[in-house]
């Protein structure tokens, strides 16, 4: 056989292996998640028969505790949900990443921390629920893939003095993220009673006469035999196991990409007429991406001394989004670098090889950054002052063709990631 026939064999045999490789890891990822939508199966069980207690009691009516089961019941709901719609999708795709042939060649991941999520409350409503002694409490969820966080409950106040508007006190974090997420954010609101009546020693009957119970008209005492709970007739979309849905409804909700980290306003979709929001959302997103690519090899580096071009030969180390140089190999070790380029301020769209009437040494590639103009800056070998900004040109030989192949490779991943993270040059 051919040198050409063993190779295509090869290769085949090396995408057959990494297919496996995937289907396994999809056929792991399904069984968690299976594991997941039992879990939220329990808790939705669990939070509706708590709901059943406090709807068919008058100690619990009202209270903190039915609050906090609706919200648990929301959460598990719509937990349960998002496992179930990421099962379908890897059963369908086969494939742990979402598929989006546009983003590819980035399988590095960041995470997103949203903070200080702000939503624009109607005052009107927030009032005539006051003088019915009732009061909106809102909750935030955010969805991504099949994760899904929340923030605490939070009573709209019935005076604000920051613009009508209301701030939820939590960070969340979402970590694991390609570059090509989507992230969807959803405000629910619910009213209740506004405080508690009872005292907490009242309702869990705590040294409580049987006098002060009859003045209360508490639940009487039941038979063993009696249950507490009283099961509605309609099965909720929670789940089969599920006999309630939660209170809390959608008021509505946002979803941003990497595109729009950088916003801090968004309007609300699926805001009702009668629906306590009114206006945009604001929240602040912050973005981290580790760019976990590393390089290190010999480069001649072009210099401009008094106004004549030198090449010096330097040991290299590409770590992240900067290049570091030393003299000599032991040197990284034991010395601090001669110098760096930061590759947050590379404005080169592609690393590859410069034409011959640039630069004539072989293997020579090119990397271009920006920094403000200093008064000190004249045009030169290396440098170009463009009014406010100043252009630095950085020659770099490679030994080999081999090697400033690598060079380029590893360098326009590293610059494509920080790019796609919205970290780069202006």
């Amino acid at each position: 056989p051919s040198a050409d026939s063993t190779d295509d064999n090869e290769s085949v045999d090396r995408l057959e292996k990494e297919l496996d490789k995937e289907l396994k890891k999809v056929e792991q990822k399904i069984e968690i998640l299976q594991q997941e939508v039992k879990k939220q199966h329990t808790i939705i069980s669990q939070a509706s028969q708590a709901l059943n207690l406090c709807y068919s009691t008058i100690e619990f009516s009202g209270s903190t505790e039915q609050l906090e089961a609706e919200k648990l019941l929301l959460l598990a709901s719509q937990r349960r949900q998002a496992a179930l719609h990421e099962i379908q999708r890897l059963r369908v795709e086969q494939t742990i990443r979402p598929q989006n042939p546009a983003n590819k060649t980035l399988t590095e991941r960041g995470s997103l921390t949203l903070s200080r999520i702000t939503v624009p409350l109607r005052m009107d409503v927030i009032h005539q629920a006051a003088k019915d002694d009732q009061c909106y409490y809102l909750v935030c969820l955010v969805y991504s893939e099949e994760r899904v966080l929340s923030t605490d409950v939070v009573c709209a106040p019935r005076s604000l003095h920051t613009h009508n508007r209301l701030t939820f006190p939590n960070t969340l974090v979402l970590d694991g993220l390609y570059s090509d997420f989507k992230v969807r954010l959803e405000v629910y609101t619910m009213t209740a009673r506004s405080k508690e009546i009872i005292p907490h020693d009242v309702k869990y009957h705590i040294n409580t006469s049987k006098k002060d119970a009859s003045k209360l008209k508490l639940t009487p005492r039941k038979g063993k035999g009696d249950s507490r709970l009283m099961m509605p007739s309609v099965q909720s979309p929670g789940g089969p196991s599920a006999v309630r849905t939660s209170a809390f409804t959608m008021a509505g909700y946002v979803i941003f990409s990497l595109r729009e980290i950088h916003r801090t306003q968004f309007s609300l979709n699926k805001n009702a007429y009668t629906s306590a929001l009114e206006g945009s959302m604001h929240l602040k997103i912050e973005s981290e991406m580790c760019v976990d690519v590393e390089y290190r090899g010999f480069l001649t580096m072009f210099e401009d001394i008094s106004g004549f071009g030198a090449w010096h030969r330097r040991w290299c180390l590409l770590k992240g989004d900067k290049i570091s140089y030393w003299k000599y190999p032991d040197d990284e070790r034991v010395k601090i670098a001669l110098d760096t380029i930061e590759l947050t301020s590379c404005i080169t769209q592609e690393v590859d090889l410069v034409k011959r009437d640039m630069c004539a040494r072989h293997n020579t590639f090119l990397l271009e950054t920006v920094r403000p103009a200093r008064s000190t800056d004249v045009d030169s070998l290396v440098l170009v002052r463009n009014r406010d900004q100043t252009i630095i040109k950085h020659l770099l030989s490679a030994d080999t063709r081999e090697e400033r192949i690598q060079w380029c490779q590893h360098l326009n991943k590293a610059l494509a990631l920080m790019r796609a993270w919205g970290v780069s040059a202006k």
